[in-house]
């Protein structure tokens, strides 16, 4: 069995090709040749962390796997750890034989982005140029650079409950892409001014009311992964175009948890990506992809990552 660690992973797995990977897996579950099995995910009874295991198969790479990790905040602070702890077992679907195991903290960050960047492509209007985000943590550079990559954007407005993380966050970003306007803004404004806004929290109350979001406006509702937590006004849902991952983790764990969808209100993105289902049908349309993160996401870019270090 292969061993890929996290300086390989991380060389070989860019946002770029991220992004293809699972767009690509998306499009397999839509069509049936890729599977997600049922997801393990719980709070530790030390309460020090949450556990989870997400697992699947994709048939093109005759590939099984799960990931297996979660999140313990204190790392962080007390460590040289990072708080999200992540690894990817693969193995041949035809014998069971071990392949790879995959350290899978970056791959977790860009499959994550690489998600985000997929559904902006594929459902915020073409001509966005106004990109803002609601968090500053350890996702949200990902966030932001993997939506530069599909859309051109221009100004990017970053709003954080800390002014020295959300500064941080701006100086590093204005460093990196200096023809883009990057500042920190009021909440308020972020929401208002963004033709994509994208929620990258771990709240557990809406962030905004429901009339800052502008018509015509794409979110991408990252943060929702655990029962309890709420990033948007229930009432916005009500009056928004909604894409999902998966329906049963967004229902339960996600974004979605708080309102009925099996009145068919939401679309599953991955078959808008293999043209089963109807994405943005308007300039005015308010889109909202609440992205869970499914095992096959996991897969792929834990695949990419195998095969580029050969």
């Amino acid at each position: 069995m292969r061993l890929v660690n996290e300086t390989q992973a991380r060389t070989c797995v860019t946002l770029e090709n991220a992004i293809e990977a699972v767009a690509a897996a998306f499009r397999d579950v839509a069509e049936g040749s890729a599977r997600n099995l049922p997801v393990v995910r719980e709070r530790l009874a030390s309460g020090l962390g949450t556990f989870g295991v997400k697992s699947g198969e994709i048939d093109r790479f005759a590939l099984v796997g799960l990931k297996a990790g979660g999140y313990w905040p204190g790392n962080a602070a007390k460590s040289d750890l990072t708080n999200h702890q992540s690894t990817t077992l693969l193995f041949d679907a035809a014998s069971g034989k071990a392949l790879a195991c995959v350290e899978a903290n970056w791959l977790t960050e860009a499959r994550t982005a690489a998600a985000g960047a997929v559904a902006i492509r594929a459902l915020s209007r073409p001509n966005s140029t106004d990109l803002g985000i609601l968090g500053t943590g350890m996702q949200a550079r990902s966030q932001i650079e993997a939506a530069m990559t599909v859309r051109n954007i221009k100004k990017v407005r970053i709003w954080g409950p800390e002014d020295r993380q959300a500064n941080a966050l701006a100086e590093v970003l204005s460093e990196a892409h200096p023809q883009i306007e990057i500042i920190v803004a009021e909440r308020e404004d972020t929401v208002r001014s963004s033709d994509i806004l994208i929620t990258v929290t771990p709240s557990q109350a809406e962030l905004f009311p429901e009339d800052w979001s502008p018509a015509g406006q794409h979110i991408n509702a990252m943060g929702a992964d655990t029962a309890g937590k709420q990033e948007l006004p229930v009432s916005l849902l009500a009056r928004s175009r909604l894409f999902y991952d998966d329906l049963v983790q967004s229902a339960t764990l996600g974004e979605f948890q708080r309102i009925d969808l099996k009145s068919g209100t939401a679309s599953s993105l991955l078959d808008v990506l293999a043209g089963k289902a109807v994405g943005r049908e308007s300039e005015d349309e308010r889109t909202i992809f609440d992205s869970t993160g499914i095992a096959v996401q996991d897969l792929a870019v834990a695949q990419l990552a195998l095969s580029e270090t050969v």
